[in-house]
């Protein structure tokens, strides 16, 4: 799995453990990443980062988390919006 998007949801996922969390400001930081992905690379995005770069869409296992950490009250919830999105739970 890994992670792009904001700086404080990049460096919160790195809190819990994964790893693989990228800051994206620009389309060139999400070209530095998805170079190296493969096409079944799990992956959570910002919807801000899904406007810069809109292609992620192509990948499969793609789940866009709000931006405003507001918008997410327990780790529960992330899971929930990954196991709609995708059809499977992770544990977080």
């Amino acid at each position: 799995m890994i992670v792009l998007g904001n700086p404080d949801f990049a460096a919160a996922m790195r809190l819990v453990g994964v790893e693989d969390s990228f800051v994206v400001r620009s389309r060139e930081d999400v070209d530095k990443v998805i170079g190296k992905i493969g096409k079944d690379e799990f992956i959570l995005v910002n919807p801000s980062v899904l406007e810069l770069y809109p292609d992620l869409n192509e990948f499969r296992n793609l789940v866009s988390i709000p931006d405003d950490p507001d918008e997410l009250k327990t780790t529960q919830d992330l899971n929930d919006i990954i196991k709609n999105a995708v059809g499977i739970e992770l544990n977080i």
